[in-house]
Parts: structure tokens; C-alpha cells; sequence
């Protein structure tokens, strides 16, 4: 559906207005369940038009993920979806029989000397819940159109109040605004900052599994935590995560005659730099499957019981990621945004490190304030609305991204970690700026 065409010196919204949406990740999906939501409930007022363009071949094209935790932003995340989703988001939790107990997990982290849970990040008074990232996914393209294979390359502006993004294949697609919400490589930030679109690499590198294990043999580590917990070891300034992915409900399991495993998610982390277990060179991340398996038990040989364990219980025939750990601060004027006609949302504009696990919060925090500026009946100009979007999204997510760093450089520095380190601080909105 092509964007009705403005006429005057004044590209406020119109009726016809067309949002470009590049990227069906979490974030773009919320935007447009977000704008079905809000075009709905406002029959009387002048829709806002959307289309969505992702770069993946099929829904399932990117594999089955891991998890994600909304906790601040959980309140933000249901108040933009249409009420039928939110009685689904159940169907998306990872552990759906432990948060209908109201059971609500502790972000705990502990030693891997000792044992000990040394820390504990202080709990929020905002509920929170963990979602299986390709179920949420799954569900947040319910009744959406979405163009697959689409590979943005440039972003055109012919006229005043129209923008055009050109595709790979040849394809074009015209709208008022485009919003790139295309992830943390982000290609519409690329355009938008050709001089300084590339991540910042933190000197962390990272290996991730997900593994099945037998529901008995997760009956002691369940009891640590039901959704996910961090460890740290002071001896090597190694990190662990080790969380739940898929625990079938009671009612799945009475359905069948077979055990269902549970399936969980192991990462570990270590630091990139000579000396890290005696060794004069860095240590990198192997090139082969079974040499990074061996890596991951190497590393975690002088951990305590359960958690050395669960790193070598890991089957030779698991699939060893690697994480890239990076991250992109925003700054105020480090784009353009073509008089309202272009922006950045989520890990485009501040990709971050997880281990605060704030990005999909950010994310879905950037939806409502962007989704605030298109309220029924105000008639500012597209420029300025665009504008007071990124500058309340750039005041909260640079502190955020910065803390985030932090976060992970204290992860394999066990010595810094403290009550106060943003490893375990309570997770919030911190309005403050550390370089």
C-alpha cells in the first residue's frame, strides 16, 4: 500500500500516513501489533498505515533462540498489545506452570568456588516474566503481513514528506516514515551513519548451548532458580549463565507416555586478554564445533558441583554458538532523521550487551515513547515529534548501554563486583552517563 502523498510545507501525519517497519524482530513485531492496536481502538481518528520488511527467508529461518526477560517494561509491553495477544502471552513463557504459581525467579549470581549465591540483584516492584524468544516471536506475527526476504540497501527521500527504501531484489517500498528496527547490525543505521554505524566489540568472548536435560536432572538445579541464574569465577574471572528455555507444563507431560527433557541454555564467557588461564596468547574462539565444546569444559574443569557438571553434561552433538559481544551508545545528532522521515528503535539504535538483560525493556520502552508522538488529534509537525522520540530514547539508552558494558567487564573481574556494580543492581531506567 503506497503512503498517501502530503502537499504544504507542514508533514505532520495525514490520513494515509504509512510507517515503514525494517526488521520482524521483537521490537518492529511490538510496533506493529502496537499500531493495529491503536488503529483499532481509534476508529474515529486517521490510521496509521504499516508495512513490514524483514531480511530473514521464513518465520523460522533464524532457528529456535534463546530467552528473554521483560521486567520494567512488562507493564509498557501489555498495554501496547491487542487484548487477544496478551491472553496468549502464556503460551510464550518459558516455564508457564512455575509463573502461574506466581513464582517469580531471584537473579541470583553465584561463586563457582564456593557454591555460595554471593549476590542477588534486588527485586523490582514491577512483575516480570521470561519468554521463549522464537515463541514470543511466533506469536507477535499473528495477523500480521510481513514481506520476507527483504535485504534494505538504500533509504531514498524524492520528495518532502516521503521516503523510499530500496531493497536487494529490486523491489522499493514507499512510506512517510521509516523506522529501522533491524537489530543490532543494523543496515538503516548503517545508511543513516556511514561514518560511524559499526558496534563497539567488548573484550569478552562468549560460547552459547542450548542442551536437553532429563526433568529429574533439573529437579536440583530448578531449585537454584526456576527461570534462569549467573555465576562467576573469582578464580579464572570466568562467567556462566545457565537458564531455562522450554519447561513442558504438567499437562503436556500427562499427555504423552514418553519424559520430556527440559531444554536449557548454557553460556559461558571468559575474558579476551594474554594471561587468561596461564596461557601467554588470547584465547579465542576455536573454529570447530567440537574444539569449542572442549573450550566450554576446559574452562569450567575447577568449577563446584552442579554447575561444572552442567557444562559436561553437554552432548558431543550440540550445537556451540558464538555470541558477539558489542555495543553502539547512541548520541545525540548522530543521524539525521530527514525531517521526522527516517528513525532508529531497539538494538539499532543501542545495541547493548545482555548482561543486564535490559535491550527487549529498551525496546519496547522506544515503541511507546515513539507510538506517544502519534496521539489522535495532534497536529505537530512530523520533524518535531520524531525529535522529542530521540531525544527521550537517547537520554535512557546511552546510561543504558554504558552500564550494560560495565555489567559484562564486571562479569570477568569478580574483584569489581559489588552490590552497587551493574551486574547486580536492581534493574531500572538509571539516568546517568559513565564512559
Amino acid at each position: 500500500m503506497a503512503a498517501t502523498k502530503l502537499s504544504g510545507s507542514d508533514p505532520s501525519p495525514q490520513p494515509g500516513d504509512h510507517i515503514l517497519i525494517i526488521g520482524a524482530g521483537i521490537t518492529g513485531l511490538t510496533l506493529a501489533q502496537a499500531l493495529r492496536k491503536r488503529n483499532s481502538e481509534n476508529p474515529s481518528a486517521a490510521p496509521i498505515h504499516f508495512s513490514i520488511y524483514e531480511r530473514d527467508e521464513h518465520a523460522l529461518a533464524r532457528g529456535a533462540g534463546w530467552a528473554l526477560s521483560l521486567h520494567w517494561a512488562l507493564g509498557q509491553f501489555t498495554a501496547l498489545l491487542p487484548q487477544e495477544l496478551v491472553q496468549r502471552l502464556p503460551e510464550a513463557l518459558v516455564d508457564p506452570d512455575s509463573a502461574a504459581r506466581g513464582e517469580l525467579g531471584n537473579f541470583r549470581l553465584f561463586n563457582l568456588q564456593t557454591g555460595k549465591d554471593d549476590f542477588m540483584t534486588p527485586p523490582s516492584d514491577s512483575p516480570r516474566n521470561r519468554f521463549s524468544r522464537e515463541k514470543l516471536r511466533r506469536l507477535l506475527m499473528d495477523g500480521l503481513d510481513i514481506h520476507w526476504s527483504k535485504n534494505l540497501e538504500t533509504i531514498d527521500y524524492p520528495k518532502q514528506g516521503e521516503v523510499v527504501a530500496q531493497f536487494s531484489d529490486g523491489t522499493s517500498a514507499t512510506g512517510t516514515i521509516l523506522v529501522g528496527c533491524d537489530g543490532s547490525r543494523s543496515q538503516v543505521r548503517r545508511v543513516l551513519c556511514p561514518a560511524n554505524y559499526e558496534n563497539n566489540v567488548v573484550p569478552i568472548r562468549l560460547l552459547g548451548v542450548t542442551a536437553p536435560y532429563s526433568p529429574e536432572r533439573c529437579k536440583p538445579i530448578q531449585a537454584l532458580d526456576r527461570y534462569f541464574f549467573q555465576c562467576c569465577d573469582p578464580a579464572t574471572d570466568t562467567f556462566m549463565f545457565y537458564g531455562f528455555l522450554n519447561v513442558p507444563t504438567l499437562k503436556e507431560q500427562d499427555a504423552t507416555t514418553e519424559t520430556l527433557p527440559i531444554t536449557c541454555q548454557v553460556l559461558t564467557s571468559w575474558p579476551c586478554r594474554p594471561g587468561f588461564m596461564g596461557k601467554d596468547e588470547v584465547t579465542e574462539v576455536p573454529v570447530e564445533n567440537n574444539d569449542r565444546l572442549m573450550l566450554m569444559k576446559s574452562i569450567s574443569a575447577g568449577w563446584v558441583e552442579p554447575f561444572k557438571q552442567l557444562v559436561h553434561d553437554i552432548p558431543d552433538t550440540a550445537e556451540v554458538k558464538v555470541v558477539n559481544l558489542e555495543d553502539w551508545p547512541p548520541q545525540k545528532g548522530a543521524w539525521n532523521n530527514r525531517e521526522g522521515r527516517v528513525t532508529l528503535i531497539g538494538d539499532a539504535a543501542h545495541a547493548m550487551t545482555m548482561y543486564r538483560g535490559e535491550a527487549a525493556n529498551h525496546g519496547i520502552a522506544d515503541v511507546r515513547v515513539f507510538l506517544e508522538q502519534f496521539v489522535p488529534g495532534e497536529g505537530e509537525a512530523l520533524k518535531s515529534k520524531i525529535d522529542a522520540y530521540e531525544v527521550e530514547m537517547i537520554e535512557r539508552t546511552r546510561p543504558a548501554v554504558l552500564r550494560s558494558r560495565k555489567a559484562c567487564l564486571h562479569a570477568h573481574d569478580y574483584a569489581s563486583v559489588t552490590d552497587q556494580s551493574p551486574l547486580i543492581a536492581r534493574r531500572a531506567i538509571v539516568a546517568d552517563d559513565e564512559d
